[in-house]
């Protein structure tokens, strides 16, 4: 039922089909078929006209510009003056927060995240990154995790290597994001053999024929005593006639090499980039990176540019290699001085190395940090000038839905020695264009939904997690629950029955090793008018167990109402604390049983999802106890265990003092309590548990937030069939 997969190729399958109410875990495609397969959506759907431009102004220093009104822009779409309809400024506060907000015990996507904030996508890219290149580039991004971002901002954290694809919301998420940045490093290897040579002089021989570069690579390789005489033994002028054989042939391995880097790197580009389509705020995509070359042969290169116009995201490169200068593998260190003739193209080389991701940062309406050894600095740049911008919104006078990239201009009236950053275009819709997937075994809506780092809200949904006993030597048994809202699922009637599927999906991501787990399943739903109606009030709860280790984990839902199209998406993030230690399951809150087939018929409280009750209910909980001493006459713990229901503020409104558990003969320690909460006992409340280990003085206090709502609610229950 469930299956570890690394991290992009679990990220890049979508669900496929399984049988009707029996999951099967599926293979997911490899990475680079994967990140492929994501086609761009059109920015704007064929009901939308309105096109929004994100514009960022500073001064002759840099700065941010705040204070400016509707009146003070214009806008040009292909040199025709547009109306402005909608006008917003954003200014973000200039400092973080100092305590940010905390975790939902349930997360759910009814609340409306704002789609207008900031949004970050740190693209870590590990195969362009040597060892000490990723050192520097991760404290420049953890330095940016600290100071850059601000409440609200959502960021995600990719590696182009598959070790992470984690995205959260600031600032609650910080930690995880730096937990998580810690154990990526550098992949990529720098050939320092005496055979050595550039990828951008790979190209310009393999693919150009530049016989002045397999000359001076010619020369360079005689120099370190590799050329085509002492590689093949042979003496024969011959083989120079058509150049040196060996030059060409080193450099169509090399060029080969890098070609198959490049693609991975900005075919991920492509798909974060795309992943934030449905974003309408300043959307940012910083390439943490040693550079790659440009080449033209490369149709990904254009596919990066097209998504960012049509996602309206700019994107920016953060050279790592700070100041450059002779690479040092071409020092005397490494042997004899390279000619004097070479050393100009040497320099020139260097630079061409990073030609490729400054291109896609000036192309995106990015801009490039290079030729400093402070990162910090500069990373720092790319988060204050999105501190204060403009939303700009217009109806295009041009309404042709042809298809065709239409260029923006941004203007701001009688403001001179002031720079304008925004978006330079946008592609119109075309009418009746669908996107096909590059594999039938990628569906994109899915992968678009799974991708992204927002919550879609097509289907309501609400989820949370329970961590129970260690089952396997170091893991525990965890389940993540999800209710899914089908009142509004577009059934179908069929012989007094109503039709439809449910396509779900969940991803559980390790923070601490990058494992993923996945389970996807198509639910065929087949109902009476009663379960229908039962279902459509209660919701359809959907649980799956895993088996877990230690640490922090995040699962993204993703669910589909196949008749319609309609998807809707979640994020949950929860711990799985040290099995070793003295500790609680996550207690069980409900106001409903049900009989336990383990307990002959003793009734144990419904694992629900929703934590809101109805006023005056009965309120139970369910824990077990692990990790405690055990007293050495008898073999068995000695704990205790009592529990407060209070207010925000500490009122308490029920009390119930410790008495110790009674264990089992096997020392097992387990508890199921109950209260009827007073009538009066509405809002936010909040369960505390503590607990003692008599043997060992070890305390703890285990919290779990409810609401009991202000009237009875319409459902007592999520169960359902």
């Amino acid at each position: 039922m469930k299956k570890t997969l690394s991290l992009i190729a679990v990220l890049a399958g979508a669900a496929t089909a399984a049988s009707a109410q029996t999951p099967t875990p599926t293979p997911s495609p490899a990475p680079a078929e994967a990140a492929s397969a994501a086609a761009a959506n059109p920015s704007f759907p064929s009901q939308v006209d309105v096109v929004t431009v994100d514009v960022v102004v500073t001064d002759k220093k840099g700065d941010p510009v705040s204070g400016l009104t509707r009146n003070d822009f214009q806008v040009l779409e292909e040199d025709a003056p547009q109306t402005i309809t909608s006008f917003e400024a954003v200014q973000l506060p200039a400092t973080a927060s100092e305590k940010p907000a905390p975790r939902p015990r349930v997360s759910t996507n009814l609340d409306r995240e704002s789609h207008a904030g900031r949004s970050f996508v740190i693209v870590f890219d590990d195969i362009h990154l040597t060892i000490p290149g990723a050192q520097k580039a991760k404290a420049a991004v953890a330095q940016f995790l600290k100071t850059g971002v601000r409440e609200g901002d959502r960021v995600s954290l990719v590696a182009t290597g598959g070790g992470a694809w984690w995205s959260t919301r600031m600032e609650a998420g910080r930690d995880e994001l730096i937990a998580l940045l810690k154990r990526l490093d550098g992949r990529f290897i720098p050939d320092s053999s005496p055979e050595r040579m550039s990828d951008y002089e790979a190209m310009r021989i393999h693919i150009y024929h530049d016989q002045q570069a397999e000359e001076r690579v010619s020369r360079r390789f005689e120099t370190y005593g590799v050329n085509a005489r002492s590689a093949q033994g042979s003496d024969d002028s011959n083989l120079y006639q058509n150049g040196d054989p060996y030059v060409q042939a080193r450099a169509s391995d090399v060029y080969f090499q890098s070609v198959s880097r490049n693609r991975i790197t900005l075919e991920i580009v492509q798909r974060v980039i795309t992943s934030l389509g449905a974003a309408k705020g300043r959307k940012s995509v910083i390439l943490v990176s040693e550079g790659f070359i440009y080449d033209p042969n490369l149709l990904e290169f254009k596919d990066v540019v097209q998504a960012s116009r049509r996602a309206n995201a700019a994107m920016y490169f953060v050279d790592v290699r700070g100041l450059t200068g002779l690479p040092s593998y071409f020092t005397a260190e490494f042997g004899p001085p390279i000619d004097t003739r070479d050393l100009g193209a040497v320099f020139l080389d260097t630079l061409q190395e990073a030609e490729g991701a400054e291109s896609l940062a000036a192309d995106s309406g990015g801009f490039s940090v290079k030729n400093t050894n402070d990162l910090g600095k500069g990373i720092q740049r790319i988060a204050d000038e999105s501190r204060t911008y403009y939303l700009l919104g217009y109806m295009p006078s041009n309404a042709a839905r042809d298809g065709r990239f239409r260029k923006i201009q941004v203007r701001v009236a009688g403001r001179k020695g002031l720079a304008i950053r925004a978006r330079k275009g946008y592609y119109a819709p075309l009418e009746g264009a669908k996107v096909a997937a590059k594999s039938q075994s990628i569906e994109p809506d899915i992968q678009a939904a799974l991708d992204s780092p927002y919550q879609e809200q097509g289907v309501a949904l609400r989820t949370t997690s329970y961590v129970f006993d260690e089952t396997l030597l170091g893991k525990a048994s965890a389940l993540v629950a999800a209710d899914v809202d089908v009142s509004k699922f577009a059934f179908q009637e069929k012989d007094g029955r109503f039709q439809d599927t449910l396509d779900y999906l969940v991803v559980v991501a390790h923070r601490e090793t990058g494992e993923f787990y996945r389970y996807d399943q198509k639910i065929e739903m087949n109902l009476l008018p009663q379960t229908r109606e039962r279902l459509a009030a209660n919701w359809f709860p959907v649980v799956r167990d895993f088996e877990l280790a230690p640490g922090g984990y995040q699962a993204k839902i993703v669910v589909r109402d196949h008749n319609s199209g309609r998807i809707g998406t979640v994020i949950h993030e929860f711990e799985v604390p040290d099995l070793s230690a003295f500790r609680t399951s996550t207690p069980v809150l409900s106001d409903t049983v049900q009989p336990d087939p383990e307990k002959k018929g003793t009734p144990h409280p419904t694992l629900l999802v929703r934590r809101t009750f109805p006023p005056g209910a009965t309120l139970f909980a369910s824990f077990e106890v692990y990790g405690a001493a055990k007293d050495k006459p008898t073999g068995m713990p000695k704990v205790s265990a009592g529990y407060v229901v209070r207010r925000p503020d500490g009122t308490p409104v029920v009390e119930v003092p410790a008495t110790r558990i009674n264990p089992t003969s096997l020392g097992k320690l387990s508890r199921i309590v109950g209260t009827r909460l007073p009538a009066e006992a509405t809002g936010d409340l909040e369960f505390v548990l503590s607990v003692k280990d008599e043997i060992s003085g070890k305390t703890l206090e285990v919290k779990e937030p409810f609401t009991v709502a202000g009237a009875a609610p319409a459902t007592a229950s999520s169960g359902g069939d």
